[in-house]
C-alpha cells in the first residue's frame, strides 16, 4: 500500500518537473525565434546601416512583408542598454 502511495506522489512530482522544464524550453525557443528575426532583419536591411548585405533591391522587394520585424527592431533598439543581463535574466544568473 505504501508503494503505491510513493510511486503516486513520485510519478505527480516528476510530472510537476516534465511540465516545468518543457515550460522553461518553450521559453528558450521563443528567445531564439526573436534573436533569429533581429538576425534576419540585420542580413536584410543591413545596407541602410553600413552592414554588408544582400542587393538592395532585393531588400526593398521584402520590405513590405517585414513590418513586424521592424517593429521588433525597433522595440528591441529601444531596450537593449545591457543584452548580459537580458539574458543573465533569461537563464536566471544572479
Amino acid at each position: 500500500m505504501k508503494g503505491k502511495i510513493f510511486r503516486r506522489t513520485l510519478r505527480k512530482a516528476l510530472t510537476i518537473v516534465n511540465n516545468l522544464f518543457k515550460a522553461k524550453s518553450i521559453e528558450y525557443i521563443y528567445v531564439e525565434l526573436r534573436e533569429l528575426e533581429n538576425v534576419f532583419t540585420l542580413i536584410v536591411l543591413g545596407s541602410f546601416i553600413g552592414l554588408p548585405s544582400p542587393p538592395t533591391t532585393i531588400s526593398l522587394r521584402l520590405l513590405p512583408y517585414m513590418a513586424r520585424e521592424i517593429i521588433i527592431s525597433t522595440s528591441v533598439s529601444s531596450r537593449l542598454n545591457d543584452m548580459l543581463a537580458e539574458m543573465a535574466g533569461l537563464f536566471e544568473i544572479t
